[in-house]
């Protein structure tokens, strides 16, 4: 069973479970007679405070930051505007990022990956969409209203609205000369990323070759064919 995740459907997940158990010794006390209560007032009710809630993120976003503070939390956070798409691209690559990169994932581990992806989430808000963040927040934050402390990155890549932003967001990796026209660039930002989360000089065997990154973007396609259903086909050509 994967590690629960750091989030505010934690909060959330907390705020409806009191709630389902404060309206249930309700529901037993009018069943037992006595009370001037209707079990159809009580459903009103109970609908009422669902939709307070389904309102409320951001305050329960505030204290599931204050929370964090105060337990120094170490899990990882992959649902923060500045984390969550590169979360949702590495469910995208993994196969391609172990192929292509074994010496890194093989000396510093999963910290690398998350690392790894952030810059490739880079690449994309800075080149590609400057909104997916801000967008995938608001998936998030409705999804975490419906499935609480059941929130899992799964959950929100199968969202439809979820691929939907994917398909945006890795469509100039599909283009029949990616690999070629985009391993410079986006070896560049990704390299820069990494340098500046572990605070290194360049050179770095933590970082990325050109050759590296062409060998990744090269085996990323038929992945994300695989695992982004529909997706749309490509431009024809790719520039430099």
């Amino acid at each position: 069973m994967a590690s629960p995740l750091r989030g505010t459907h934690h909060c959330v997940g907390l705020a409806n479970s009191v709630a389902d158990m404060v309206f249930r010794v309700l529901q037993n006390r009018c069943a037992a007679g006595g009370g001037n209560i209707s079990a159809a007032d009580l459903e009103a009710a109970r609908a009422q405070v669902s939709t307070t809630i389904a309102g409320s993120y951001s305050f329960f976003d505030k204290n599931h930051q204050r929370c964090n503070a105060a337990s120094a939390s170490t899990a990882p956070d992959y649902f923060q505007q500045d984390t969550i798409l590169g979360a949702l691209l590495s469910l995208c690559g993994q196969k391609p990022v172990r192929s292509a990169f074994t010496a890194q994932i093989n000396r510093f581990g999963p910290i690398w990956l998350d690392q790894f992806f952030g810059g490739l989430a880079d690449f994309v808000r800075k080149n590609v969409s400057a909104t997916a963040d801000e967008r995938l927040m608001k998936i998030y934050a409705a999804l975490a209203i419906k499935l609480g402390w059941n929130m899992s990155l799964e959950a929100l890549f199968k969202e439809d609205a979820t691929l939907r932003i994917l398909r945006e967001c890795t469509m100039p990796f599909l283009i029949p000369n990616a690999a070629a026209a985009l391993a410079a660039p986006v070896s560049d930002v990704v390299s820069d990323f990494i340098a500046a989360k572990r605070n290194i000089p360049k050179p770095d065997l933590s970082k990325v070759t050109e050759q590296e990154m062409k060998n990744f973007l090269t085996y990323l396609p038929p992945q994300l064919q695989l695992v982004i259903p529909r997706l749309a086909q490509p431009p024809k050509a790719a520039t430099a």
